[in-house]
């Protein structure tokens, strides 16, 4: 049978068989290494590591034998092949790692080869972070003056600098892969990130708009997209699949600039504190693989537990059979630890499914939410952590985190929707003595320990024994799901006031009969006993109440943003008390439109309110038309 044709550009290390030695398994690893790159083999990458790790230790001087271990050390880690030992690489040290490695050795070797500083430019952070490419940083950056960087180079580069903490480094290695013809869209979004992180985030926020109507290659597409995945909602990210590339500047400001405005922030502080999370969340929730011994492996098949529902010798062989009540008592226990299986702290199955492999559950959360509002956790054996996020006019957000299973990481790391089948001593932990995180478990499940019966005998049994019934594990496994789904689907970045003022508002969209522009019109009621005030003698006894108005509201279909910020100086004859309160009107002209709009009414001395309306429109040409009341 006549072999299949190869491929012109994949070379055949058969070539190789007539050179002898060091130089034959040098020639023979380089070209198995190329067609490990071109024909997606990884038993072509095992076999050139072999030859090129033999060859580097017969020939420790050869620059280009590093240079071809460095870069099959990269093919096998994009195998995702367990790493082993080697030269330069120890044991436990990632693939990543012992290729910069091999690469900075070669370049040290031989300073002008270019492929060597090509390869350790491209290569990615090791997991074992930046304490494993201080060196190869050093190396390239003394060398870079003499050494011809592809633009692509130069931008993965600036991107590892970045991420080794030398900010400044970075800018400028970007700004040099922007000028030299590095992919333009691509470029803009690294160096948004980077400003951001040196503390110029208006630099920043420009380029990333502006980067947003080159997203004309398919690195470029995927980068933003990925970008936005981090708080967009599903909606939203079919939106901008489908606008058009030159009107993505627009639809980006827009995106960003009603979370602004419904949190009531200043322009850029969204995207700001967007890289301030992702930040936190790289550096501190990032996927990892022990670097030494072996996975924890668990099965995923529980068996259930009823050692405790009918213990050894309780019921002899020719004792009556369980009454009716025992035996719906006994199922219910099952069906206990059935749901306990599929949604406790040491569940291995995800109810929320991961499109990335950056950083654990953890860190999707805190980029969307941020630092919770409460955090509790487990002491010892299996890990937990539960969060609470307290949400003004809307039910707290409380998240569930499990240790998670057969992917290597530590902690509690995965979502799941329940405690449920946790031990009473973790449920103890978890909700946090009657603060609302899960109450009714830490109950139940207390209730269920202090004792029961089985065939007429009472039994006590003990803490670790207590389980929680079926229909509340249901019932909270359910609500659960709803909770992720929530948290997974949305974003907030919530102002916070030290004494909120509770105030009573209205916002209104209006006409003018008879002439005039559209406008936003919102009407306020302060209670007098919240507000601060004093009484300078220019005001002749009077009481003075300082107070920032604030309205804000972006067009829900161009994006335009429209602001009124003013401080108003109200005065009373006397100070209010309770029951009396303090009114005002303020408006703003704005197109005929539909608006989100935020009011925001603030004191000194941390003392403020929002009020958000979804939606209101400022008609045109008609009669007064009344918003929703907020």
């Amino acid at each position: 049978m006549a072999r299949a044709k190869r491929p012109a550009d994949v070379p055949d290390p058969t070539q190789c068989a007539a050179r002898a030695g060091s130089i034959g398994r040098l020639c023979e690893g380089l070209l198995l290494t190329r067609r490990a790159e071109l024909g997606e083999s990884v038993d072509d990458a095992n076999r050139g590591e072999a030859l090129l790790r033999r060859t580097v230790e017969e020939q420790p001087e050869w620059a280009t034998a590093w240079y071809g271990l460095g870069v099959v050390r990269l093919e096998l880690a994009r195998f995702k092949v367990l790493s082993r030992e080697g030269p330069r690489q120890s044991v436990g040290v990632s693939w990543i790692a012992g290729a910069r490695a091999a690469l900075t050795r070669a370049l040290e070797l031989e300073p002008a080869l270019v492929g060597a500083a090509e390869a350790l430019a491209r290569a990615p952070m090791p997991r074992e972070g930046a304490s494993r490419v201080g060196d190869g940083l050093a190396l390239l950056k003394r060398l870079r003056g003499g050494l011809a960087l592809s633009p692509a180079a130069r931008l993965a580069l600036g991107r590892l600098e970045r991420e080794a903490g030398q900010v400044d480094t970075a800018v400028v290695l970007l700004s040099e892969a922007m000028a030299r013809g590095a992919d333009s869209g691509v470029t803009m979004l690294e160096l948004a990130r980077t400003l951001h992180k040196a503390g110029r985030p208006v630099e920043g926020r420009g380029l990333l708009f502006a980067g947003a109507a080159r997203t004309t290659t398919p690195e470029a597409k995927r980068r933003y997209r990925e970008e936005l995945a981090w708080v967009a909602t599903p909606l939203e990210l079919a939106a901008w699949d489908s606008t058009a590339v030159p009107a993505r500047t627009a639809w980006l400001e827009k995106f960003w600039g009603e979370r602004e405005v419904r949190e009531g922030r200043e322009s850029g502080d969204r995207l700001i504190e967007h890289y301030t999370r992702l930040e936190f969340a790289v550096k501190n929730f990032q996927i990892t693989v022990p670097q030494v011994g072996r996975q924890k492996v668990r099965s995923v098949a529980v068996a259930t537990d009823q050692s405790w529902i009918m213990p050894p010798n309780t019921v002899s062989s020719d004792a009556a059979a369980p009454s009716a009540d025992a035996l719906e008592a006994a199922n219910d226990l099952a069906v206990t630890d059935a749901y306990a299986s599929t949604s406790g702290i040491n569940v291995p199955f995800r109810i929320f499914s991961v499109t990335q492999d950056l950083m654990d559950d953890r860190g999707v959360i805190w980029i969307r939410h941020g630092k919770p509002d409460l955090k509790t956790q487990t002491v010892g054996g299996t890990a937990g952590e539960a969060w609470l996020y307290r949400r003004q006019g809307e039910d707290p957000l409380v998240l569930y985190f499990a240790e998670a299973d057969f992917d290597g990481s530590a902690g509690a790391s995965v979502l799941v929707p329940t405690p449920a089948g946790s031990s009473a001593e973790a449920l103890n932990q978890l909700c946090g003595g009657g603060i609302g995180l899960c109450d009714r478990l830490q109950a139940d499940a207390l209730g269920a320990g202090r004792g029961g019966q089985w065939n007429g005998q009472q039994r006590q049994r003990g803490a670790s024994e207590a389980r929680v019934s079926p229909n509340i594990i249901r019932e909270q496994r359910n609500a659960g799901i709803a909770q992720i789904t929530r948290a997974v689907t949305s974003d907030a970045f919530p102002r916070t006031f030290e004494a909120p003022l509770d105030p009573i508002t209205q916002i209104y969209g209006l006409d003018r009969t008879g002439g005039g522009s559209p406008r936003l019109v919102v009407a306020f009621a302060l209670p007098g006993e919240k507000l601060s005030y004093t009484t300078p003698p220019e005001a002749g006894g009077r009481a003075i109440y300082p107070v920032r108005v604030r309205l804000l509201s972006i067009d829900q279909a161009t994006g335009a943003r429209y602001e009124l910020d003013s401080l108003r100086q109200f005065a009373a004859a006397t100070p209010l008390k309770e029951g009396q309160y303090l009114t005002g009107v303020a408006e703003m002209k704005v197109p005929a439109g539909r608006y989100t709009t935020t009011l925001v009414l603030t004191q000194d001395g941390g003392k403020g309110a929002l009020a958000r309306l979804a939606a209101v429109e400022a008609p045109t040409n008609q009669a007064l038309r009344v918003s929703d009341v907020v």
